[in-house]
């Protein structure tokens, strides 16, 4: 078994090395044409950070992802002062959210066997937390290796990922068993952790930190400019949208000329090409980012940091990658600001919240084609909805407190 766990990751550090080209290829183009610096060398992992011995190393990937994490990391400083946090993402958004905060951060570089010896030896970690599901085979080895524990922090495991993660069940099955402390959000996901492999004791179901969130941050400014474009008329938002979600929404307003649509696109980035797709569907529409026409049916969010202000003028809101396949966004900023949601088939990115919310009456779901329907439903209930997805979220908080007890009690029984 060991022998063949160390011939598999020779094997997956032999295709890295091959991809290595084609990674960087894909983070200049997708970073250059979102006009961020791809960071290159540091994802080669040629820069290390300064030593800090003794640290607890967090990372998370993504914006979401680093939200979770500085919101961890202030609970285990809370309890325990004298500790140090080290902090590193992935994307150019986690990186900056992480930049503004009080954490020393660093970008996270690619899985490469040489990489780690020089990390792990500069900042001698006492363990390694991973938000969600950002394992990757050379780093938990080189950390198991080292006797540094492994702990998955606010997990989720969706049936989609453990089947992705069985194709390649000779890879990961050693990964997965070498975790430490999988602190997994619900009974789903604690139940699919142990299929990939973690031992049933290192196994706990603690509920999600995004519950713990606070309310989005409403822009004064940003909504006054608007509330007069909404000009008291009903307003929809689409809220972190990928190119599909646009396509089907931009088709419903079509047939709804009397509401408005809000688009909030996942990638900002993207305002100008939704601008030409509701243009060649024969739509008036304007950017947020530039002058906002008072005449045009839809907006177009393509400013940074002000979803909680966009959400905060909508009357339904659709959830954005549950029409693309995407498997959903985090419904929980719009539910904690008591708007009424609806969510496509995908969102086994948060699966169980979905379920849960839709359980207690705060979301509808429904198929691409009867998304006129849902939200002619949301609308017409749409206080019930938005005061029965806000308090299902209240009543489920208490999660970062949970994982940063079991994260010092690990390092205390380590």
């Amino acid at each position: 078994m060991l022998a063949s766990s160390i011939m598999g990751r020779h094997l997956y550090s032999l295709l890295l090395l091959f991809c290595a080209p084609l990674l960087i290829t894909h983070v200049v183009c997708k970073y250059r044409r979102e006009n961020q610096d791809p960071m290159v060398a540091k994802r080669l992992g040629f820069y290390i950070p300064q030593s800090m011995s003794g640290c607890i190393w967090i990372h998370a990937c993504s914006l979401g992802e680093s939200k979770v994490g500085v919101e961890l990391a202030r609970a285990l400083i809370k309890k325990t002062p004298s500790l140090r946090i080290l902090m590193t993402a992935t994307t150019p958004a986690g990186l900056n959210f992480l930049a503004q905060s009080e954490f020393t951060s660093h970008v996270f570089p690619w899985d490469f066997r040489w990489v780690w010896s020089r990390w792990l030896s500069k900042l001698s970690p006492k363990a390694l937390v991973i938000v969600e599901t950002e394992l990757w085979p050379n780093l938990v080895a080189a950390c198991d290796g080292e006797g540094i524990p492994v702990i998955l922090a606010n997990g989720r495991l969706s049936n989609q990922s453990v089947r992705g993660y069985q194709r390649c069940g000779w890879l990961s099955k050693p990964m997965w068993s070498r975790v430490s402390r999988a602190l997994m959000q619900f009974d789903g996901d604690a139940h699919n952790a142990h299929l990939l492999g973690v031992p049933t004791h290192a196994i706990s179901t603690v509920g999600s930190i995004k519950l713990d969130q606070p309310t989005p941050q409403v822009l004064g400014d940003q909504a006054n400019r608007i509330s007069a474009w909404k000009n008291a008329r009903v307003l929809v938002c689409l809220m972190s949208s990928h190119p599909d979600d646009d396509a089907l929404l931009l088709s419903w307003a079509r047939r709804n000329t009397d509401l408005n649509l809000l688009i909030v696109p996942r990638h900002p980035v993207r305002g100008s090409e939704i601008k030409t797709m509701a243009t060649n569907k024969g739509l008036s529409a304007c950017q947020s980012s530039l002058e906002i026409d008072r005449s045009a049916q839809i907006l177009i969010g393509d400013t940074f940091g002000d979803m909680g202000t966009y959400l905060s003028q909508s009357d339904v809101v659709v959830i954005g990658g549950s029409f693309s396949g995407k498997g959903g966004q985090n419904p929980i900023e719009p539910a904690l600001l008591s708007k009424a949601l609806v969510a496509g088939p995908s969102m086994h990115n948060f699966q169980a919240i979905s379920v849960s919310l839709e359980a207690a009456g705060g979301l509808i779901r429904a198929d691409a084609d009867q998304i006129s329907e849902a939200i002619e439903a949301a609308l017409l209930e749409a206080k019930k909805l938005g005061q029965a997805a806000r308090a299902w979220v209240t009543a489920n908080r208490g999660s970062t407190e949970l994982q940063a007890q079991a994260i010092l009690a690990t390092l205390a029984t380590d």
